[in-house]
């Protein structure tokens, strides 16, 4: 999954430009509808990670990201292969997106079960409609996370978030999500930030590629 930062500087071109088409060419085979599908599982498959670099270029150099990063490098795959796509910004909670598991860390099974973590997470509407959440591979069903294994390209993709407030569909997904979260009040930053932190640390430990 990893592309190389080698491949990714590249000589003569934009290095993320450069790191999309070699994504492409190792992911994605097929042209309409069952290329969308074969873009939307290989960024499903990058095991998820909350870093400090959110950027698409770090997804694609490290095979890793959140879901921020994980949503670009899709849209900018889709729209690489003619594909109108958006980046929608959306309001919840986030604890309500990850399943009580008896291996986690107190603190982590705590902040779940009180709820209550309001974060701006971002997934990919097409042209045509459906909105597509790539944010958990599906290896992580084994620990109750609700990723998508059926999404043929019809309707929306199951949502790692249940219940949303869209807030944005701005091209500058990084600079309005920092606003975003900007107007999160000191208590409700300090919390996602120590919910990230506890759930990335956590699935660090986990086998996130299929098969392992």
């Amino acid at each position: 999954m990893p592309i190389s930062e080698v491949t990714a500087a590249g000589q003569g071109g934009v290095p993320y430009a450069r790191a999309l088409d070699a994504f492409l060419a190792a992911h994605v085979t097929s042209d309409g509808m069952d290329g969308i599908v074969q873009a939307y599982r290989a960024v499903q498959a990058m095991p998820y990670f909350s870093g400090p670099d959110r950027s698409p270029l770090a997804a694609l150099q490290s095979g890793r990201g959140a879901c921020t990063a994980k949503h670009l490098v899709l849209r900018d795959a889709l729209r690489r292969m003619g594909q109108g796509a958006v980046v929608e910004i959306v309001e919840g909670d986030f604890a309500s997106a990850v399943p009580l598991h008896p291996g986690m860390p107190p603190q982590l099974l705590g902040m779940l079960a009180d709820g209550g973590v309001t974060d701006f997470h971002c997934r990919v509407r097409l042209d045509s409609g459906q909105a597509m959440d790539a944010t958990w591979p599906l290896a992580l069903r084994r620990w109750g996370f609700e990723a998508d294994a059926a999404w043929r390209g019809q309707g929306d993709t199951v949502q790692a978030i249940p219940q949303v407030t869209v807030r944005s569909r701005d091209e500058d997904v990084l600079g309005t999500k920092a606003k975003l979260l900007v107007t999160l009040s000191e208590e409700d930053s300090a919390r996602r930030l120590k919910f990230l932190a506890l759930l990335s640390g956590w699935l660090a430990g986990l086998p996130q590629a299929v098969g392992a």
